[in-house]
Formats: structure tokens, sequence, C-alpha cells
């Protein structure tokens, strides 16, 4: 059987019968899936990065959506649909699919079905990614352009943010983004931090592989000090580490015979920019914006750009200087297996004089104990000190929550979407929405059986780029491995899960690896009704984020209105966000409010309540309820002992409870209108 498909052009001359309209047909639809494999995973990346990560409803909706209309036009159209499917794809995506329907199935028993059905959009979306990318058939080629074109889209990204910490007189972050942390355009900074590391993972790989084109290797060589520096101003430590260990597991994994010379080009100029940004006192500070502090970043940006074409043009004269002579010599694998054994003893003896020299029991012991019993990280004015700041910064608190709220429900957790009002429950006075790990939020708000369908999709995935590893393409799915670990370990210490520009990537170009080799028998291609039926269920799959992204962008608008007093306005976007999804309760939050302020106060207590319907698990429609009742000389004290007892550390549900503790209705009245509201 031939395993021409859709990406894949035919290797034998067109015989003279075939017509030549059939054959530019067939060409142009070729092309145009090859291009879209190659660049379809860095173009999700950039439009996510630049819709705060994907962290908001609407920006992961409208990207499932679109990559399921193009699964059903593969499924229906493509010759092949199924072409790359083999045991490891199909075992991940089975796994996957199941967690994304379990994280849609516990709408059933957390009483918030819209938070579940946000969940699985973004569940859907991995999942997409994963069977879209995989579905196609394996081209070497089309993987390695994916991985240049992700790279050339992390640095973009990383570019776009320096601008605004290095010239923000240019191009400044917008004033409503906490931005002391460099954060632009992801506006969370772990998660910019995170993604650059991945970058430098990639960058490396580009810079070092013996395949890859003299261009590729000297713009990568020139993107690492860019990324580095990146990093560096989002002061994540996370993320740091992540980095380190990427690029370790990539040395060790990928052995790209270029690796030395790559490293003795990048490594000088990139620790130059970064000492000259360490000792930027106004840049490692909330104070970059003032006029010192953005001559001290166009000093930076000269003495980066420097540093970058440094890189550059040292890789450059190392490639016909070191590499070409490389090339010419051939190691047998026995002398490989003895390097890599020297290599290992001689770490380990530099381990064991490190150990004996700086006291490292003693000191990871008193890090250790700093790490435990310090919660915050004390950050002062000066960014640079949380770098040696060693404290869990509440985590091991989120962890703790996470872990009671499985005891409660083992096999089914909480509910997709919950975790933010567990801890609002039972956390402490810091305010938190996700659990700061996806295995941990996993556990409180999916369960076991979450969890477990999770972690086996993971390890589908690293298993099938670890059963390639061994061959000709080493250095390729040693890439892979090295920046899909650096996510999947940061993801345990953050809510990258959250933030699909983080690992969306890994599904797309994992599954483009671990794809079907010619080895292996294909999957069936289904007739034309089985076809039409699997395009159905395609479309059918994206109806949920369709109506998600619809009425995210009404309810956007809604709330937008709200805050510039337009209430017309508002209330029309919010009933038209219901139209499209109705279990919503914040559409219902903005309406009622708008009701109370036109004076029609009992339909402003019928929305609140109905909002306290949609999502009775969460304090915001109960203190808007106090609010509406108070405004319209009713008790409001029961629902905003409610919203306290849903919330006890909430500023806002203790202020509620403190200012309606009164029986005098017209106090009602005039503390209302002098809240705030829950919602913006």
């Amino acid at each position: 059987m031939s395993r021409h498909g859709l990406l894949t052009l035919p290797t034998k001359e067109l015989s003279p019968a075939t017509p030549v309209g059939v054959a530019r047909r067939r060409f142009d639809r070729q092309t145009a899936a090859r291009l879209a494999a190659a660049g379809g995973p860095a173009a999700v990346t950039l439009y996510l990065a630049f819709n705060a990560g994907g962290f908001f409803a609407g920006a992961p909706a409208v990207a499932a959506t679109v990559l399921g209309i193009a699964l059903m036009l593969r499924i229906t159209l493509a010759e092949e649909p199924f072409a790359g499917f083999g045991p490891w794809l199909v075992a991940a995506a089975v796994a996957l699919g199941l967690f994304a329907a379990w994280t849609l199935a516990s709408a059933l028993w957390s009483d918030a079905p819209a938070q579940a059905m946000i969940e699985f959009d973004r569940a859907l979306l991995y999942w997409l990614a994963l069977v879209l990318f995989g579905s196609l058939p394996w081209s070497r080629r089309t993987l390695l352009w994916a991985m240049r074109a992700l790279a050339a889209a992390v640095v973009l990204v990383a570019v776009v943010g320096l601008a605004t910490r290095l010239a923000p007189d240019v191009w400044s972050a917008p004033a409503a983004l906490e931005n002391d942390r460099l954060s632009y355009p992801l506006t969370y900074w772990n998660a910019l931090g995170v993604l650059a590391a991945i970058g430098i993972v990639l960058c490396v790989s580009c810079a070092s592989r013996r395949e890859e084109p003299r261009l590729a290797k000297v713009l990568g060589s020139a993107a690492l000090p860019v990324l580095a520096v990146t990093l560096y101003f989002t002061f994540s430590r996370g993320s740091i580490a992540a980095a380190v260990v990427g690029l370790l597991a990539f040395a060790i994994l990928a052995r790209p015979r270029g690796l030395a010379s790559a490293a003795l080009a990048t490594v000088p100029p990139t620790v130059v920019a970064i000492v000259f940004c360490y000792q930027a006192d106004l840049l490692s500070s909330a104070n970059y914006a003032i006029p010192a502090g953005v001559d001290e970043g166009h000093r930076i940006a000269l003495i980066l750009v420097a540093c970058a074409v440094a890189a550059g043009l040292t890789r450059l004269f190392l490639l016909s200087a070191v590499d070409s002579r490389l090339d010419r010599f051939s190691v047998s694998a026995r002398s490989k297996r003895l390097a890599g054994v020297s290599a290992a003893l001689g770490v380990a003896l530099a381990l064991l004089v490190a150990v004996a020299a700086f006291d490292a029991p003693g000191r990871i012991g008193n890090e250790y104990s700093r790490f435990v019993n310090e919660g915050g990280t004390n950050d002062s004015g000066d960014l640079r000190s949380r770098l040696t700041n060693l404290s869990n910064n509440h985590r091991l608190d989120q962890y703790r929550v996470a872990i009671d709220a499985l005891a409660a429900h083992p096999l089914t957790g909480e509910g997709a979407g919950t975790y933010a009002r567990v801890w609002a429950k039972n956390g402490t006075d810091t305010k938190i929405e996700d659990a700061h790990s996806l295995y941990f939020e996993a556990l409180a708000e999916l369960g076991l059986s979450g969890l477990i369908l999770l972690l086996v999709a993971l390890a589908c995935l690293f298993g099938g780029l670890v059963w390639n590893l061994r061959g000709t393409d080493r250095a390729i799915y040693g890439t892979l491995i090295a920046a899909g670990l650096a996510w999947a370990l940061h993801a345990g210490v953050d809510w990258d899960w959250e933030m699909p520009v983080t690992g969306l990537w890994f599904f797309a170009l994992g599954g483009m690896a671990i794809r079907r080799r010619a080895a292996t028998r294909p999957l069936p291609v289904p007739g034309r009704l089985g076809r039409a039926a699997l395009g159905i269920g395609c479309l059918a799959l994206v109806v949920t984020p369709a109506l998600m992204a619809l009425s995210q962008n009404r309810l956007n608008s809604a709330v937008q209105a709200l805050g510039d007093g337009d209430c017309r306005a508002a209330a029309a976007d919010a009933l038209s966000a219901t139209r499209f999804v109705s279990a919503r309760p914040e559409p219902y939050e903005v309406i009622g409010f708008c009701d109370s302020r036109s004076g029609e106060n009992r339909l402003a207590v019928a929305m609140l309540r109905t909002a306290v319907a949609r999502d009775p698990g969460v304090w915001e429609p109960y203190y808007g309820l106090a609010l509406v009742r108070a405004a319209a000389g009713k008790d409001p004290r029961p629902a905003a002992r409610k919203a306290l007892e849903l919330a006890p550390h909430e500023p806002l549900a203790r202020d509620a409870a403190r200012r309606f503790r009164t029986a005098d209705p017209r106090k009602w009245r005039r503390r209302a209108l002098n809240a705030r509201l829950p919602i913006y």
C-alpha cells in the first residue's frame, strides 16, 4: 500500500494518462497541507501568545474551533486521513480524549457546568492538536520545518516582550498589566519564562544539529542571547530551572556533533548579555519606565544586539573552522560509549569534589528548610533578590488544599474548574485561581481517574519519542524530549496547562513525531458514509468551544461597558452572551447590576438569583445578590453571610458582611451604592 498521503508528494513521475488539471490540483493540495503542517503549531502559538497566553476562555475556544474544522476537512477530503496513526499516537489520543470527556462529565457532580465547559475546551484544544497534526503521514522535512517555525515564533514573542522592558517609550505594555516582572504579551511572567526556556532548547538544537542549513545555525545562535535575557527579566526561578533541565536533557539525549562549537559561539555572548542586564538596577525593578530606566534600557538593547550579532558571526566562523573538519571524522560506536562513560565519570567526580568543597549536604538542608517553612518570596523592590530566594511562594499550601479535596472525592474530584472555590473556602488569604501544578490540580478537580488519564496521555507521548530516539533522527527526538520535559516539569509547579501557549506545541509536534512509519500497518480508510459521520462528529465537537468563544466575546464587551457606566450596552451584550452559553453566571450578574442601577430592583434580584443558581459554589453571585437586595431595601445579610462562608479570606466578602451587619434598610441602600462590584 502506498504511504503517500496529504503531506507527501509522490516520488514517481506522473503517467502520461494523468490529466494535467488533476495533477495540479493534487500538487496544490499537498503543498498547502505541507505548509499548514509546518507552520500550524507556530501560528497557533503566536495567536495564543498575543491573547493572554490562552488563559481566558475565548482564545482556547477560538483555537479549538479552528483546529476542529481543519480536522473535519482532513477527514473528509484527504486520501488517507489516518496515515499517521500508529500505536503510540492512538494510545495517547485515546487517553487524552477520555481525559477531555471526563473533564466535561464533571459538570454532573460539580454544579459548575460553565467551568467544566471552559476546561473541556482547553483539553479539547490539546487533543485536537495531537490528533490533527499526528494524523498526517510521516515527513521528516515537515517536522524539521515545524520545529524551526516554532523556534522563530518563540523568538518573535521574546523580542516583542523585551521591547516593552528595554524600550517602553517605543512599545509599552498595557497600563492595566502588572509588569514589574516581564510578562507581556502572555500577561504572566512564569509562562513567558518557560516559553523562553523552551525556545532556548529549540534554538540550541538549531544551532548544533548537523542537518540544519547554515542560516538556521547562525540565526539559532544569534537568538540565544535574546531568549536568555527574556528569561532573566521574568525573574522566574522555576523557568530558569526548566531551561537548565532542558539543556542537560538535550545534551545527554541528542548529543549532536556541533554542540561544542555551538556552545563556544553562544555561551560567552549570552553570559555577557546577562551580566550587563544583572547590573542594570532600574531594569531589575518596577522603575524601568522612568526616564533613567528608559536610557538604561536603550543601552542594554544595544549591548544585546551586539551580543546576538557576535554569537551569530562566531557560529558562522566555526562552521567552517571546526564543524566542517569534524564532519570528516567518523567515530566508532565503541569510542562513543567510551567517551560517554568517561564524561559521566568526570561529571560524577566533579560533583563529589563540589559536595566536599562547599558543604553541599548542609547547604541543601538549610535551603530545604527555607523552602518548606517560608511561604512567600519576601520580594523587595529589587527583583534580583527572587533569584536566590528558595521559598515555596505558598505552593505547599495550595498542594495541601488539593490533597484535602482529593480525600473528600478520591475518584471524581470536586469538578473541573473548581479549584478556585476550593481554595477560597479552605485556603489562606492569598487569592489563588489555580493550584500552580497541573498534577495537583487534576487530583483536586478530577480525582485519581482524571490524573491517571492525563499521565497516561503524557507517558504515551514521551514513550513514543523515546522509542524513536535510537536512530538517525536522534537529535530531532532528543530535542522534543528535552523541550517537552522542561514543560512537563514546570507544569508541575505552575499553571502552564491553563496557558496553552506554553504546551500546545508539545502535543502538536509530539503527535507529528510519533506518527506511524512505513513499517507499520495504517488504520483502514473509512468509506464515504464513515467519513461523513466522522466529519459531523468533528463539527459536533467544536460546537461547545464555538459557543463559548462567542459568549466570551459578548461578555468581555458587557463587562467593559459596565465599567464605563454604559448600562444599556452592558445589558444588551450580557443578554447576547446568555444566548450562546446560558450556564455562565457572569452575564446575569451584569444584567442584575444594570437593573439595580436603573431602579428595577425586582428584576435585579431575580437576575442575581439566576446567577447563584448557575454556579452556587462561588462567592461572587452571593455577594452581588447581597448588593442588589440591599439597594432594594431588602435584607442582604443571608447572602452576605453565604459569600463569606464560601470565601472567608476574600476582602470583598468580609467587607459585605461588615457593611450589612446593621438592620437599618436606609444604611443598606447607602452602603450598597458605595460597594465595589466583583466582576471588573
